[in-house]
């Protein structure tokens, strides 16, 4: 399993492409010659996401080589929506306006000429399909490969936050966004330090992402390039649909009940799904205390329909942790499409993919956690 994250350095397709206007260089970088447009498989499904009550569109891309890797490790995604889809919320940068808005366009920038100035959009040069979703994990031209490095940084409303992976719905503030990291049990443990993942490592993407806009019923179109050595050419390109048949989402549903932690163990508890929903994921954030050896991390259960009662693996958690936990439903196996456990180039996936979002579950203060 460890191995899907330490092989995408050498992911086929162009892992280090052109530079951006992020402070790269001017020198162009080194390209290893692969038919990305014949190797690759492209899969894009949208759907509704209820979230906390609202609903919003919601999409799951897969983007994957033979191995089921991820295809390229750059990439420039569009989806375009049908008439009456229109995009708002996308903030401006530096002063300049997001040119998704008022569109029915939700794009990305391709890379642009060092010293240009790049266009403001939804994904921006960062942002790429990969082999389980969206991600803000396009390649610069120096380093590592960012796909490979989830990580836990600073802290947010559920207790942390992360980079290279989308808190969402995207378009809303910072406060009202969550972060969706698929963590053990739902899949191997990786916290030892000895399997070889990179540092500060915190999970898997979900493949799930969604965008606060009113979904419309219709044919979403997705366009997505790959761009080579040269700026302003593409190795390739890809174009496909996904058609949201229905705008009306799956039920709303509570949060998981949160429990244990005086001495005891942390505990989620969750009932049966709601009508529609075939799966379902209980997300732990565990916001470290200060004397935690691994700092913030997360957790996840593959809970299925019937729900149940779920313990927190305590092998690296520290007196003084803090808990927050949400549960997501959804009509696809958000577990079984996801890395490490499935590498198929196309895992299976319905015609529409339908989430429904928990508000959080803090545990109660008055429950300190001691171990």
């Amino acid at each position: 399993m460890r191995a899907v994250y330490r092989a995408l350095g050498a992911v086929g397709g162009i892992a280090i492409l052109s530079a951006c206007t992020s402070g790269q260089s001017a020198i162009q970088p080194a390209a290893t010659a692969v038919n990305v447009q014949n190797t690759s498989t492209l899969q894009f499904r949208v759907g509704t996401a209820n979230y906390q009550g609202t609903t919003y569109l919601n999409t799951v891309v897969t983007f994957r080589q033979a191995n089921g890797l991820s295809a390229t490790l750059f990439n420039t995604p569009t989806i375009t929506g049908p008439a009456g889809f229109v995009v708002a919320g996308c903030p401006a940068v530096s002063g300049n306006a997001c040119v998704d808005n008022g569109t029915n366009q939700i794009s990305g920038t391709p890379p642009t000429q060092p010293g240009t100035v790049a266009v403001v959009t939804t994904f921006a040069q960062t942002g790429g399909a990969f082999a389980y979703g969206f991600a803000p994990a396009n390649s610069a031209t120096t380093g590592a490969a960012n796909y490979s490095k989830v990580s836990t940084s600073s802290t947010e409303v559920a207790g942390v936050s992360v980079t290279n992976s989308y808190t969402q719905p995207i378009y809303l503030p910072a406060a009202g966004k969550l972060p969706f990291i698929l963590g053990p049990p739902a899949v191997p443990d990786f916290h030892p330090l000895s399997l070889g993942f990179p540092a500060g490592f915190a999970g898997y993407d979900s493949g799930f992402v969604m965008f606060a806009v009113t979904p419309v019923a219709g044919v979403y179109a997705f366009n997505l390039t790959v761009p080579s050595s040269t700026i302003g050419q593409n190795s390739a390109v890809f174009n496909t649909t996904a058609t949201l048949a229905s705008a009306v989402p799956l039920a709303a549903i509570p949060g998981p009940v949160v429990g244990g932690g005086a001495g005891a163990a942390i505990t989620v508890t969750v009932g049966p799904a709601p009508a529609g929903a075939t799966s379902r994921v209980i997300y732990v954030a565990d916001r470290a205390s200060a004397g935690s050896p691994i700092g913030n991390q997360f957790f996840a259960f593959n809970a299925g329909a019937a729900g149940g009662t779920f313990s927190v693996p305590t092998a690296t958690l520290t007196t003084g942790d803090r808990f927050t936990a949400w549960v997501v439903a959804a009509d696809f196996d958000i577990v079984g499409g996801a890395q490490p456990g499935n590498v198929s180039t196309a895992p299976a996936l319905p015609a529409q993919t339908d989430v429904t979002v928990s508000p959080i579950s803090p545990l109660p203060p008055a429950l300190p956690i001691t171990f």
